[in-house]
């Protein structure tokens, strides 16, 4: 025959050691640490987002990347509306994210400034990774009106030709100009 015996010393623990484990469960699962390392998104943004100028006036913007993971390479067009604004001579100045061992061209059309920066496959580095700013560029309010800046035919690759890391997460932040 079986016979169960209660014991409640040892049933307090049980149920204690569950509580402690459960609480545990939960803090962790809470936690911000709890994400994976090097699952933050991938993020493209016009800095400052939105500017309110007068005719005639010019305006910068910068484009910065975050969370980059071996960015090599990068290109795409910033679409406007060249009814309101155009792009100033000149309008390309590339940024510090970058090493000194790169290639750069811009074309500047009416409607859009088409743009790729690259790393030389010569220099000894792999890709860039984190924050900074890719490049900025100039932009001047022609008449009253708005116009959004978008990304067109937008490419981050790495070393090898492939999509960056996060590449098809990425968050993008677009632009806007108001002239007044």
């Amino acid at each position: 025959m079986l016979r169960t015996v209660f014991n409640p010393e040892l049933h307090g623990k049980r149920i204690l050691l569950l509580i402690i484990i459960a609480v545990m469960i939960f803090s962790l699962s809470c936690s911000s640490d709890s994400t994976e390392p090097g699952k933050e998104n991938l993020k493209l943004m016009f800095s400052p987002a939105e500017q309110t100028v007068p005719i005639n006036t010019e305006v910068e913007y910068a484009i910065s990347v975050e969370n980059a993971k071996k960015l090599f390479a990068f290109s795409a067009e910033i679409v406007f509306d060249n009814s309101v604004a155009e792009l100033v001579q000149n309008a390309v100045v590339v940024g510090g994210f970058w090493n000194s061992d790169l290639i750069e061209l811009s074309v500047e059309e009416d409607d859009r400034l088409s743009i790729a920066i690259s790393l030389q496959q010569t220099s000894n580095e792999d890709g860039i990774d984190g924050y900074g700013e890719l490049f900025s560029f100039s932009i001047k309010g022609i008449a009253i009106g708005e116009s959004t800046l978008t990304f067109e035919n937008l490419q981050m690759i790495d070393e090898n030709g492939n999509d960056v890391s996060n590449f098809d997460e990425l968050e993008v932040t677009n632009g806007g100009i108001i002239v007044e």
